[in-house]
């Protein structure tokens, strides 16, 4: 660099704080506004995308989206600090605008001579410790920075999660995806066994091991999707400066501290999205695990958030005045992975137009829904319930809907039930028991 270039580096580097703490105040409200955001995209996809709800394809969108909330509150934390230790920095230096010289300990009260002295080694100046205190600030900001280069990269990930659970799953057959996921397992290992030993010195010096490793970095390039440049100008100033060893330990201090965040976040998150299961507020004789003995305020919709999704299904009101009940249940996705398998579509004539396909098709597909689906008010069952397609509420959530008009309902408790035909001789499976009170106006 020429000397008038680092001349305006000096300068430029000198003057940062100023945006720093703008940044930091600007990027910590909008980590505020984050979770909300996270909230609706996340039940979206629960609904409209999300194919499968058991095992590994149910568990691994929570694992992102836990993980990605987790990041998003290290970062914060990483700002507010930084924000913090920059404010206090500010009024240092505007303290020692009013005195330029700083503490003077000969003139401190109270203390005798060898406390003085002990303080100003201790202590130090004041201008030294606010040279000090800059250079942790930059530090914290820039690793804040790493934080967010993270949360771009799970971001990424998650999307790619989602594309190939949402749309490439459905498209392969199950032995083909079985496949799939055993060749991704053994990619993996495959990956993990290359840096375990790619990273030895001795593998590093030897020439073919070189040119190996260095493929491997650029390998590594290709995985961050555009966002290792930037962060390789933090790490790497990071890693040329300070001991291996303090590298390691700090990493290793680092990960255990996002791993317990990201614990944390999932217990939580598990516990936002279903009701029934509490982590941290248990009681020895309290449980949420049977419908039919739990009163869950999402199945009313007068209890019920309306700008959000109805989980399962959901009636008008915990306490019915009315001689009917007003039945919405919910078609998400993975419902639908049930009935494509349940349900053949017919194979309508090619004389038939464009418009009598369509017809023919939705009687077919809502004769198929009355059959799959059953309806039972205490102990009669509606075999055919008369359901219709319906949208619900601000999201336009797509279900059935139907108004029954029930014969046998008792003043008090009663107990509605949805059941889901499976096919062959399985008996139903019951997909909600919703209980309710009957008070006919007098």
């Amino acid at each position: 660099m020429s000397a008038e270039d680092q001349e305006k580096l000096r300068e430029l580097t000198s003057q940062s704080w100023n945006m720093e703490l703008a940044i930091s105040g600007v990027a910590m409200f909008a980590i505020l506004q984050l979770p909300e955001l996270l909230d609706v995209l996340f039940d979206n996809f629960q609904y409209n995308f999300k194919t499968q709800t058991e095992g590994m394809q149910g568990l691994l969108p929570s694992l992102a989206y836990s993980m990605i909330r987790a990041t998003g509150n290290v970062l914060f934390l990483a700002f507010l600090i930084n924000f913090v230790m920059r404010a206090f920095w500010v009024g240092l230096v505007g303290l020692l605008a009013v005195y330029p010289s700083g503490i003077n300990y000969d003139r401190l009260p109270f203390m005798s001579q060898f406390a003085k002295a002990k303080l100003a080694v201790e202590f130090g100046t004041l201008d030294n410790y606010i040279l000090r205190l800059d250079r942790r600030c930059n530090i914290i900001f820039a690793l804040a920075f790493q934080f967010v280069f993270l949360f771009i990269f799970l971001g990424l990930m998650y999307l790619v999660t989602l594309l190939v659970y949402s749309v490439l799953r459905p498209l392969l057959p199950q032995p083909v995806w079985e496949m799939v996921k055993i060749g991704g397992a053994v990619i993996m290992v495959v990956y993990v066994a290359m840096s375990m030993i790619l990273s030895n010195k001795k593998v590093m010096e030897h020439p073919t091991g070189t040119k190996i490793h260095y493929r491997y970095m650029k390998f590594n390039q290709y995985l961050m999707m555009g966002i290792h440049k930037p962060s390789s100008y933090i790490s790497n100033t990071f890693y040329s400066h300070l001991p291996q060893k303090s590298v390691v330990r700090t990493m290793v201090i680092a990960m255990c501290i996002f791993m317990v965040a990201f614990i944390v976040e999932f217990l939580n998150d598990t516990a936002r999205t279903n009701p029934r299961v509490s982590f941290f507020t248990s009681r020895h004789l309290y449980s949420a695990r049977v419908d039919s003995l739990f009163i869950n305020k999402n199945v009313y919709d007068n209890q019920r958030d309306v700008t959000g999704f109805v989980d399962v299904a959901a009636i008008q009101a915990d306490v019915i005045r009315e001689p009917y009940i007003r039945l919405f249940i919910a078609y998400p996705k993975a419902l639908d992975t049930l009935f494509t398998r349940v349900a053949k579509a017919p194979i309508l004539s090619d004389t038939l137009s464009r418009q009598e396909v369509r017809e023919r098709l939705a009687v077919w597909r809502n004769r198929e829904v009355n059959r799959l689906i059953q309806i039972t008010v205490n102990d009669s069952l509606y075999q055919q319930p008369g359901l219709l397609f319906s949208q619900l509420g601000e999201v336009q959530q797509r279900g059935f809907q139907t108004v029954l008009v029930p014969t046998n309902m008792r003043t008090g408790k009663n107990m509605l039930r949805v059941q889901l035909v499976n096919g062959g001789s399985d008996k139903p499976k019951e997909l909600i028991a919703i209980p309710f009170w009957y008070v006919p106006e007098r």
